[in-house]
């Protein structure tokens, strides 16, 4: 009996010390939250979401659908945006949850504070209105401390709308427009005196440095503080600067009375530093601003917010480019979109980080941020990592020719800057993308008079940026259409002229680019010339030995990188450039060899890296460099020799050396000097595995890289080699080889038939007309596929396809897509005048027979009757190869043109 009351009390001391324990904990949390002047924290978590508004109705109850539990950042069209049904989800979705308002700051300001959300926000508090924003792209928060009930739960009702609307910025883009709330939302408790957060959702401190030089340094502070209590306040407002290596340099303090319910604006404090560490490009170096608010009469803390700064003066010369810090600096580098493959823009922080740091290991010193202002992580990683930044606010393709679109515009231009002014990074202010791409009207009054109106526009967003920030340039990003831009005035406007440049690409001459350059120089001459956007369409999966315009493989990706570059740095007057782009980005109106995505970037949208980014990395990066390309074809094939087991096939190596050896499974190709940054190597690969080796040398160091090859070599001679014959993969009406990745298998270019081998015999390869020539393959998505690259080409009029087996049994996969409909296909505006001139008729009606070896497998077969255009169709036939006749696959004209896109044939046995 003792022993059992001895372990009772043994088991209640134990569980009441873990009471204790816990009070401590709790109580010290608080406690902890009290002393600190500011509580900030997401409530990004377990949030109930719907599409459609449910604003006004009762509360919800949990346990009913369709209400689905999402967690923030989060957006509703990351698959219906890139689906094969045109269009995606624009309209009303809503967020609800019920949050805890600890009694603790029953006397604190209590906002909601949102990173971003797309594009119209309202906010309801336990039914109660409490704050609307327009605008999807920048910060925002809402007082909220009058709705909520402290010690309770709180109901919140978040409505986010992404319509269209002819009042916000952007109406078009040649990006998705997600919805959601995509970026962090926050709770944010003040004291009834702190540094304002509204009306722009910034720190409340603007740094501004209008003095630099290597020997001194003026930093003037400028805050502006509310009062939301009831009484006036005495205050002392200190500022203390903190040098990067952590020490405290300098404290300033300055006494205020802050009227009751009001807000102090415009108060300034100026901080003169003495061999200041400046902020640059090889060297970031912040400093650290801390603004402390006191109460005088009790010295108690009230409120405390931190900025980072930098110390560094730039100007741009016309002639000669950009200078930071008196140095010139040749500012080269890309753009970036906040986009993720099956994410959307609904981007966790760190992977923000990650796309800044990949940046800065290519190599780059420039980022133009388009086209709209992004998380707040990547600007602080600019700062961090050395990285000159543009900003821009959507103001994109056209505009609307209202007073509402004209407010909208300038408030988020003001928006943009406050929240950003503190960026040492930042230099360049941006308000206008490609804006006269769109031509709303074919009437010439009509057209002049919304050019009238552009112009006004432009002025108004000019002079915007000049009175809020007159110590950072203006910019405007322009098409190629500079007669338009004349037209309009534009050219007269911003500071900097930015050029979106895309000759080679979607116009045919590759050399126009720097004629273009030249011209520019010698016409705006008191303008700073930026290109802000160049590059070409290419796909991870797609590679051609004969590469051409719009093919979308990495080798044309190449010669097109290669050539703009080398173009711009020889010319001083270009003073930066941006590729475009830094990441594939969806685009759910783009309908190219991957429907819905624009994969100009040199990364993928999972960020693989592509060649680009190695030729990129090559020429920016100090260090020696020496990287293998094609890295990405995981899957690699082609055809052998006749009578080798050999088959040779270019692999560029990347790099900074002079020159470079390479090896094939440890026997030498000699040594090649490196043009442009690249040496290319004709590499005998052998079936099976390749070890690749690269090798180069600086100051006595070696540099190496490997890489390692499965080779799926295709025999030349079916019956005769060494190499057994297992499949064969032919993309019909192309050159290029397609990787499909989820089935591991490589998909070869056609060739003609020639006895013992492979191939087609008749027809011509399928080539669209455009206003600037004919480009291989169509544009169109093909439906109910993700290899629409073996759909896109094909054979017109085609008679057979033979290849001459061994005997067995085996399954011959024929590809089939009619590019033809009835239905007119809308001209992409962002293919720049090199749309289409014809959509194919639907009289152009095709029926024939398929027969293999003799025997009708499909009688009277039309594409178009049975499943549409641009519908990917396949028919698998088992076929017994015997008596050495091996397979003949015929096409038999009925009406109209046969057609083949492609044919798999593999063996069983």
């Amino acid at each position: 009996m003792i022993l059992w009351v001895n372990k009772l009390v043994q088991i209640f001391d134990h569980k009441m010390k873990r009471i204790y324990l816990l009070f401590i904990v709790l109580f010290s949390g608080i406690a902890g939250m009290l002393a600190t002047a500011r509580v900030n924290y997401t409530i990004n978590d377990g949030w109930y979401f719907e599409k459609g508004n449910n604003a006004n109705s009762k509360f919800f109850k949990a346990t009913i659908q369709p209400w689905e539990f999402v967690n923030i950042p989060h957006t509703y069209n990351n698959i219906d945006g890139n689906d094969d049904e045109p269009g995606y989800y624009r309209g009303v979705v809503c967020y609800r949850k019920n949050i805890c308002i600890d009694k603790v700051f029953e006397n604190k300001n209590v906002y909601i504070y949102f990173e971003g959300a797309n594009q119209v926000t309202e906010l309801k508090v336990n039914g109660q209105f409490a704050g609307k924003h327009i605008g999807g792209y920048t910060r925002f928060c809402f007082d909220i401390t009058d709705y909520v009930q402290f010690g309770k739960q709180n109901t919140f009702e978040i409505i986010v709308d992404n319509s269209y609307n002819k009042d916000i910025p952007p109406l078009t883009a040649d990006f998705t427009f997600y919805g959601g709330i995509y970026r962090d939302v926050n709770l944010v408790y003040t004291d009834k005196v702190h540094l304002a957060l509204n009306p722009y959702a910034t720190t409340g401190v603007y740094i501004k440095t209008p003095q630099v030089s290597k020997e001194k340094a003026s930093v003037e502070i400028t805050y502006s503080i509310d009062n939301n209590s009831d009484r006036d306040s005495k205050i002392v407002v200190e500022n203390s600067v903190i040098d990067p290596e952590g020490k405290l340099i300098k404290t300033i303090r300055k006494e205020y009375v802050v009227s009751k319910q009001a807000t102090s604006s415009s108060l300034i404090q100026t901080i003169l530093l003495d061999n200041p560490v400046l902020w640059d490009v090889v060297n970031p170096r912040l400093y650290s601003l801390y603004t402390r608010i006191y109460d005088k009469q009790t010295g108690k803390l009230v409120d405390e917010v931190s900025n980072t700064f930098g110390l560094r003066w730039f100007e741009f010369k016309r002639d000669e480019g950009f200078f930071l810090n008196g140095r010139l600096v040749k500012l080269h580098g890309t753009n970036r979109h906040q986009d993720y493959l099956g994410l959307g823009n609904a981007l966790r922080d760190e992977m923000h980080v990650h796309d800044i740091k990949l940046l800065k290991e290519m190599g780059i010193n420039f980022l133009r941020i388009s086209h709209y202002p992004q998380d707040p992580t990547v600007l602080d990683l600019c700062d961090k990592l050395g990285i000159i930044a543009t900003v821009e606010i959507p103001v994109v393709n056209e505009i609307s020719e209202t007073t509402d679109f004209m407010n909208n515009s300038v408030f988020m231009l003001k928006e943009m800057i406050r929240q950003n002014f503190n960026h040492p990074s930042v230099v360049i202010w941006g308000y206008m993308n490609e804006i006269l791409l769109k031509q709303p009207y074919t009437n010439p009054d009509e057209l002049d008079r919304y050019y009238k109106t552009v112009e006004k526009v432009a002025r108004t967003l000019e002079y915007t940026v000049r009175t809020e920030d007159a110590s950072r340039y203006t910019m405007m990003a322009c098409h190629n259409a500079p007669d338009r831009y004349e037209k309009a005035k534009l050219t007269e406007i911003p500071m900097i002229l930015g050029w979106n440049l895309y000759q080679g690409w979607y116009e045919p001459d590759l050399n126009k680019f720097e004629i273009f350059l030249d011209n520019a120089h010698n016409t705006y001459k008191d303008k700073i010339l930026l290109v802000t956007e160049y590059g070409s369409g290419v796909d991870e999966r797609l590679h051609s030995f004969n590469p051409e315009r719009f093919d979308f493989t990495q080798e044309y990706g190449l010669i097109y990188h290669q050539h703009c570059y080398n173009e711009m740095m020889q010319r001083p007057f270009i003073a930066g450039f941006t590729m475009w782009n830094f990441n594939d980005f969806y685009a759910e109106q783009r309908i190219d060899v991957q429907p819905h995505v624009n994969n100009k970037g040199v990364t993928g949208l999972d960020r693989e890296k592509k060649d680009e980014f190695l030729f990129y990395q090559s020429v920016f990066n100090q260090k020696p460099y020496v990287m293998i390309g094609n890295k990405e074809w995981k899957t690699r094939g082609g055809v052998s020799e006749i009578d080798k087991d050999l088959c040779w096939q270019p692999l560029p190596v990347f790099s900074n050396l002079n020159e470079i050896e390479l090896k094939i499974n440890n026997k030498s190709l000699g040594i090649k000097k490196c043009d442009e940054n690249v040496a290319i190597f004709q590499v005998p690969f052998v079936p099976g595995e390749n070890m690749i080796e690269a090798i180069g040398l600086k100051d006595s160091v070696v540099q190496k890289d490997f890489l390692r090859i499965n080779f799926n070599m295709i025999p030349f001679d079916l019956r005769k080699q060494t190499v057994s014959f297992s499949e064969l993969n032919v993309m019909l009406g192309s050159n290029r080889y397609y990787e499909d990745r989820k089935a591991a298998i490589i998909w070869i270019p056609e060739k003609q038939y020639t006895s013992g081998s492979w191939g087609f015999v008749g027809g011509e390869a399928y080539r669209r007309k455009t206003g600037f020539g004919s480009l291989p393959g169509t544009d169109v998505s093909i439906i109910g596929t993700d290899n629409d690259a073996v759909f896109q080409t094909q054979r017109v009029g085609l008679e057979s396809f033979k290849a001459d087996v061994p005997e067995g049994k085996y399954s011959i996969y024929c590809y089939w897509a009619e590019f033809n409909s009835k239905k007119q296909i809308e001209a992409s505006i962002y293919n720049l005048g090199g749309g289409n001139t014809t959509n194919s008729p639907a009289e152009n009606e095709r029926i024939f027979n398929v027969e293999i070896n003799g025997t009708t497998m499909l009688n009277n077969f039309n594409i178009t009757n049975e499943y549409g255009s641009r519908y990917a169709v396949i028919k698998k036939f088992i076929v017994d190869v015997k008596n050495g006749e091996g397979i003949t696959l015929n096409l038999i004209k009925i009406k109209g043109e046969t057609i083949l896109n492609a044919i798999r044939i593999f063996k069983h046995n």
